[in-house]
């Protein structure tokens, strides 16, 4: 099937609709759908229906699927050194915390030491690396998950501040934790509920 200026011009505005990132991938994807219309396409059906076709057999999952497991491929290192690194720092969080209840326990030294070391390296460290590999390698599309994660992060290490503070007996404790329950409250519960209706009238449409 020979195709027209018109009909290039089309599978360029399909495939650019979806804003890649990738410059260049983009360019792969119409030159793949140009050579499978080309060759599979017919000149007595609808092109536009021929051309919904191609993509949909380019990409079962949409165009921006594509482009998820690219950067993935092409990051895939990155991403393995950052999981290690937030393992690690996790692990070690959880550990130093865990001693410090056992020391808490048996009235050891050095109890609120590794009782506070291990919460706020969780509280300060690995929460906000967490959210940071989320975002960084695309886990989050929509600005609702985006704005959902970053205020439940918030409210989650303004509470979890204010209850260490409030065990180690410091000012500012209640304020602290009041705040985070006020952002979780305020901010979080109606943006969660919000996804959830909206991700179920999308499941049942």
């Amino acid at each position: 099937m020979k195709l027209t200026d018109q009909q290039e011009e089309l599978i360029k505005a399909r495939v650019l609709a979806h804003d890649f990132k990738i410059e260049s991938l983009a360019e792969d994807l119409i030159d793949h759908i140009y050579c499978y219309l080309f060759e599979h396409g017919k000149e007595d059906e609808d092109f536009e229906s021929q051309l919904e076709r191609a993509v949909h057999l380019l990409a079962p999952d949409g165009l921006n699927s594509i482009e998820d497991e690219t950067f993935y491929l092409l990051n895939f290192k990155r991403m393995i050194l950052m999981k290690r690194l937030i393992f690690v720092i996790g692990l070690l969080s959880t550990m130093a915390f865990c001693c410090g209840v056992i020391f808490k326990l048996f009235h050891w030294p050095g109890a609120n030491v590794l009782l506070g070391t291990g919460t706020l390296s969780t509280l300060l460290i690995y929460i906000p690396l967490w959210t940071m590999d989320r975002f960084k390698y695309r886990m989050v599309h929509k600005s609702i998950d985006r704005w959902k994660l970053i205020i439940g992060m918030s409210a989650g290490i303004l509470m979890g501040l204010g209850t260490t503070m409030k065990a180690l007996h410091l000012m500012g404790a209640d304020i602290v934790f009041i705040t985070g329950a006020f952002v979780f409250t305020l901010g979080f519960l109606p943006l969660f509920f919000l996804s959830s209706y909206r991700n179920s009238i999308k499941a049942k449409a």
